[in-house]
């Protein structure tokens, strides 16, 4: 296909470099390298490099060479072209930076080029941007010196009082600045922590670094930004770290920072300023001196004029960066909207019409789904891993669950267990959706929840009280089977009290006179194995449902209940394994939580065999004493819902 050499103007990237090799000429820039051969290549390079300044069309340049030469010229410009050394600069807008200015700034110019058109625009719009600059100390004089040298024209300041700022030493960044660009000025502004409005005024981007935990001032100034009309980014320090970001567009989410925030405290409760307040007594870090100071304050700056000049788009909205003080590392933290950093949702009914019918998540989707919430200092969870743990005869995985509204005492681990690593895995982080769930409240939507009448399927208003923090939760891979769970999990939630009551002995259960599963057969073999002996009680009489209690010589070790005798027994099983594993093993980390034991005297010898019931039984039993079921969604987290919409809480509601 002819190209029109009138409709290309060519200019060579500023990062090419070209070298001389046996086979013609070696050329590289920062897209990689390429050698292009032909004994007269490099020779041709050099000559027309000065002319590839995106100022003439390519068929001006052809027109000034010899006519016998034009071919060749029109070629490698094109070859070049197309391996990324030379843009076509035809459709860059036009812009009013001077050749000096150009030339003073010519690396930022160059760095804009290589992701985006019209570099010297975009370069002169941001220097002409009312970029304010607020916060205090170093840190604000570090911020001050990044943006005279990124090329700003005018720095207007904010400098809050809870640390020293010099101005002096900011004059000095000043004076050196306007040796190569004496357009350059500061224009000081007040700083009134009551009146932050003030700061944004006419803004384009708002900018905040705090070297101690601001939290207060943090949280409001990304609204007042927004409001003003402006984008906004920050960087906070806390302990020996900074967090840095996210860059919040003029037209984006003013909550954004405020949800990385706390995703950060409920993961880290003992952080300064986890409790979203301003901490001015903190002392700053140690380490936040010297080099350090520039590092953290280059890096807002940067980010600052990626976004203004459109290099990053709506890239990085969700992700923190972290500078860590003492070692100079940085990472990358993602996080999902936090519920109380949103505008409070009501409690709506309707939505629990649309779950029924709403599509499955089985196991492996769900595993899949949860790599997205996970990271050590934002995630809803904080790590999948197996540890230490022995991985005979189960495998034992560990996800570390954190706590979104301070319920749950801190972060805690949940635990799950398999015959495969992979099976381990996908129970722990179904575990770990439950327990999230179950401690996640969103007190503001009020004292009245809405669940779905577990027979008749009606909307039913439920007392929030009844619901969370919820001791027991059940999901599935549906609406079903995760009413079916929390069902079962709340008749189980009984029977510490029905024992606590109850004084005709169980019948004892002959397990050759069962009909196990098939894993719970091999459950049972690996028991015997292992040289554990246990007995089990029928205890299905009490709760209406098939239970079973799980005892060894060290006592009652788990209680199980099913709709179907098989299921229950494999739970018992399973669960008696584990608890074999962990003594074994000295991993008291992965072990039952304790239940109450089952006494002697109510270990009776053989009974009759239990027989399976069904939901409407169990639910019949739940009601004895009137009332009915209600399955309240535990969906206070909308973007765990969106993950997971199947996680319940049966309650028994009376009236």
């Amino acid at each position: 296909m002819e190209v029109n050499v009138d409709r290309v103007r060519p200019r060579l990237r500023g990062d090419v470099y070209v070298m001389r090799v046996p086979e013609g000429a070696y050329i590289r820039s920062n897209l990689g390298g390429s050698i292009l051969k032909g004994a007269s290549t490099y020779e041709w390079i050099q000559r027309i490099a000065p002319m590839l300044d995106g100022s003439r069309t390519l068929g001006e340049l052809c027109a000034a060479v010899p006519e016998p030469s034009r071919a060749s010229l029109a070629k490698l410009v094109l070859l070049l072209q197309g391996k990324g050394y030379v843009k076509n600069v035809l459709d860059d807008r036009p812009h009013t930076l001077s050749a000096e200015l150009a030339k003073a700034y010519a690396a930022n110019i160059a760095f804009i080029e290589y992701f985006t058109d019209s570099p010297e625009l975009r370069f002169e719009s941001y220097r002409d941007s009312r970029i304010v600059l607020a916060g205090s100390g170093p840190l604000l004089q570090a911020l001050t010196n990044s943006q005279l040298r990124a090329g700003v024209r005018a720095v207007p300041l904010a400098a809050f009082a809870e640390s020293r700022f010099d101005r002096d030493r900011v004059a000095e960044h000043l004076a050196a600045a306007r040796e190569s660009d004496p357009e350059q000025q500061i224009d000081y502004l007040e700083a009134d922590a009551r009146q932050l409005d003030r700061v944004a005024v006419d803004a384009a981007m708002v900018l905040h670094v705090a070297d101690r935990p601001m939290i207060g001032r943090a949280r409001l100034l990304p609204g007042v930004a927004l409001g003003a009309g402006a984008a906004f980014a920050q960087a906070v320090v806390a302990g020996d770290e900074a967090w840095i970001g996210p860059v919040i567009a003029r037209d984006g989410d003013a909550t954004t920072w405020e949800s990385a925030w706390r995703r950060l405290g409920a993961l880290a409760p003992d952080l300064v300023g986890a409790d979203l307040r301003d901490h001015p007594e903190a002392a700053p870090s140690e380490f936040l001196r010297g080099p350090t100071v520039s590092l953290v304050a280059n890096q807002l700056c940067f980010a600052a004029f990626r976004h203004l000049t459109g290099i990053d788009g709506s890239a990085g909205t969700d992700q923190l960066v972290r500078f860590d003080l003492e070692t100079l590392e940085t990472a990358t933290h993602a996080f999902r909207p936090h519920p109380l950093a949103l505008p409070v949702v009501p409690d709506d009914p309707a939505r629990l019409a649309a779950l029924a019918t709403a599509m499955p998540v089985d196991d492996e989707e769900l595993a899949r789904r949860a790599v997205d919430c996970v990271d050590p200092r934002t995630g809803l969870f904080a790590e999948i891993t197996e540890r230490d743990y022995e991985q005979l005869p189960l495998f034992v995985s560990e996800v570390v669950v954190s706590d979104p509204v301070a319920l749950a005492g801190g972060p805690f681990p949940v635990h799950g267990w398999g015959e495969t690593v992979v099976e381990s895995r996908q129970r722990a982080v179904r575990h770990a959706l439950e327990r999230y769930a179950a401690v996640m409240v969103d007190s503001r939507k009020g004292d009245r929840l809405h669940g779905l009448d577990v027979l008749s399927g009606e909307p039913v208003a439920v007392d929030a009280a009844a619901v969370f923090p919820a001791r027991t939760a059940g999901s599935g891979s549906d609406w079903t089977g995760a009413v079916r769970a929390a069902v079962v999990a709340a008749a189980n939630d009984h029977v510490a009290a029905a024992v606590s009551t109850a004084t005709e002995p169980f019948g004892r259960l002959d397990l050759d006179r069962v009909e196990l599963t098939g894993r719970g057969a091999r459950y049972l073999k690996l028991l015997e194995i292992v040289d554990q002996s246990f007995e089990v009680h029928d205890l299905s009489g009490l709760l209406g449902l098939p239970t079973f209690a799980f005892s060894t010589p060290e006592g009652t070790v788990a209680y199980a209940s099913d709709l179907e005798v098989g299921a229950a027994l494999e739970q018992g099983l399973e669960r008696t394994l584990l608890g074999y594993q962990s003594r074994a093993a000295e991993q008291p980390g992965y072990a039952l939580a304790p239940v109450p034991d089952l006494p002697a005297n109510l270990r009776g010898e053989s009974g009759a065999r239990p027989g399976p019931v069904t939901l409407e039984e169990v639910v019949a039993r739940l009601t004895r004493d009137g009332g009915r079921v209600v399955a309240v969604p535990l969906d206070h987290d909308p973007a765990l819902a969106r993950l997971c919409p199947f996680v319940v809480r049966a309650v028994v509601v009376h009236g």
